[in-house]
């Protein structure tokens, strides 16, 4: 029985079939299971381990933990899904995932900083590189690569920080395809980060200081005659109140009002392009204030400060993923099934996302509501089992309407 082609999930199954199209090398087998886990990731419920998949997909738990310990390039489909989806206006970022996992077995399980706990906790940690397209306010995954834990990195030879670095050398060049800007959080703003970032990529910087940082005004005057070094400095700038004359005011609006100046960084060791964010109370200054900068110092302040705020849309992807696409379920203990897991729970976000969302004119575009579109995937699902079993012909004329109002059924916005 020939079953309809017009459900819930086609955009998506269209969209990857078209980025698997462009892979060479890949077998038919394996297309195949690309595509049914993305759609199973989207669809199933309860914990997303290798039986809670067999009772739902349409292969046996063997076979899911065998395809998950194979490699598959999630920054090239992912790099591609931006392309097919994204506009042209991105940036990068990058932010790492607590995520809570216990047993004995778990590879690089140590204590890891949880921003929701405020304080470290055991666990597991993942690295999330993600893109963010600035017009349409929105972020997909590219890569997730799971945190050494403490004893690795010391056999390593290196610090966290450098490991976190080091991912974004290591894919430099894939990167840099789609942005020239990186977006990190105030914690990276280290000498250790930002100085292999500058000299081993071709990135730039944005990011934020501490309301406390070291920051000096440069001497733009005349140099004394004679001996000596020239006069780099020209007097440390105090942030609860700043110089307006050496500080240019860029924008303002009911919230915010910036000013923006080139600046040496004490702790950085080096010029930065600072954007100096004075926030407002309709209009009426709160005396609150944050500091964003840029390793670029071409880049005008207001993009900066966008930039930056940007750059949280990467978080709505690990939420959404630990909400709606299992993030946190898996209990393998092979770290490539934990890496094939961790991409394909956040990359299930971004083609529906993509599909559903992004496909769409913006002006014309409703709340993006992931839970719903579950609810029409798992409907979907249900549906074709009974329609198989009952040997129903859903495209029916009479058939049709009830079809499509049963795929919509329990969302809350459709």
């Amino acid at each position: 029985m020939r079953l309809p082609t017009n459900d819930a999930s086609s955009k998506s199954k269209a969209l990857v079939e078209t980025i698997l199209s462009k892979f060479d090398g890949l077998s038919k087998p394996r297309r195949y299971f690309i595509i049914s886990i993305f759609m199973l990731y989207l669809s199933m419920r309860g914990r997303y381990t290798f039986k809670g998949m067999e009772r739902y997909g349409d292969y046996c738990e063997a076979t899911y933990r065998l395809h998950f310990e194979r490699d598959f390039d999630f920054l090239r489909f992912n790099i591609e899904l931006s392309r097919e989806s994204l506009s042209a206006h991105l940036i990068l970022a990058f932010d790492p995932s607590y995520l809570p996992k216990s047993g004995k077995h778990t590879p690089n399980i140590d204590k890891f900083w949880s921003g929701c706990l405020g304080k470290a906790v055991k666990g597991i940690e993942i690295g999330g590189l993600g893109v963010v397209d600035v017009d349409n306010n929105t972020a997909l995954s590219l890569e997730s690569i799971q945190t050494p834990d403490q004893a690795e990195l010391e056999q390593r030879g290196q610090s966290l920080v450098d490991h976190y670095a080091q991912i974004i050398i290591d894919r430099q060049a894939q990167l840099a395809d789609l942005s020239s800007y990186l977006a990190v959080d105030g914690y990276f703003t280290k000498v250790s980060f930002v100085n292999p970032i500058l000299e081993q990529t071709p990135l730039q910087l944005i990011s934020k200081l501490r309301k406390d940082a070291n920051l000096r005004y440069l001497y733009k005057g005349a140099q004394k005659q004679g001996r000596g070094r020239p006069r780099k400095y020209d007097g440390k700038i105090h942030l609860d109140k700043i110089d307006k004359r050496r500080f240019k005011q860029t924008y303002q609006d009911q919230d915010v009002k910036l000013y923006q100046a080139v600046v040496w960084s004490v702790g950085l060791k080096r010029k930065i392009k600072l954007a100096y964010v004075e926030f407002l109370d309709q209009g009426q200054s709160t005396k609150r204030y944050a500091l964003f900068y840029s390793t670029d110092l071409t880049l005008d302040g207001y993009w900066i400060y966008r930039y930056y705020k940007a750059r949280f849309q990467i978080a709505f992807l690990f939420r959404d993923a630990k909400q709606f696409t299992g993030l946190s379920h898996c209990q393998a203990r092979s770290e490539n099934k934990l890496y094939f897991h961790f991409n394909t729970s956040l990359t299930a976000v971004g083609i529906v996302k993509a599909a559903h969302y992004l496909s769409q004119e913006k002006d014309l575009r409703k709340s993006f509501s992931l839970a719903s579109i579950k609810t029409s995937y798992f409907n979907e699902l249900m549906l074709k089992l009974f329609l198989s079993n009952f040997q129903i012909n859903p495209n029916l004329q009479k058939n049709r309407a009830i079809y499509q109002k049963l795929i919509l059924y329990g969302n809350i916005a459709s």
